[in-house]
């Protein structure tokens, strides 16, 4: 037998081998979720996130309304 046959076999043997276990170490252990599940854990987590505001220079803010408001008034 051809000594580059035996090496094509035993490539496309490994290369199916480590495809195997790349799998089973890869695959999902839970079900996925539905398209709904998804859209309902985004809303979730969005909500939950602080508003981002920007004060009168410009600059973003992170956080309530209250301490724009107390910071612009410590700069007038």
């Amino acid at each position: 037998m051809n000594t580059n046959l035996i090496f094509l076999a035993g490539t496309v043997v490994i290369a199916v081998i480590g495809s195997l276990i790349l799998w089973l170490v890869t695959r999902p252990r839970t079900r996925s979720a539905t398209p709904d599940e998804v859209q309902r854990i985004l809303r979730g987590a969005s909500q939950k996130k602080p508003r981002r505001m920007q004060n009168p220079d410009g600059i973003r803010v992170v956080g309530s309304e209250d301490k724009l408001e107390t910071q612009i008034e410590r700069e007038d």
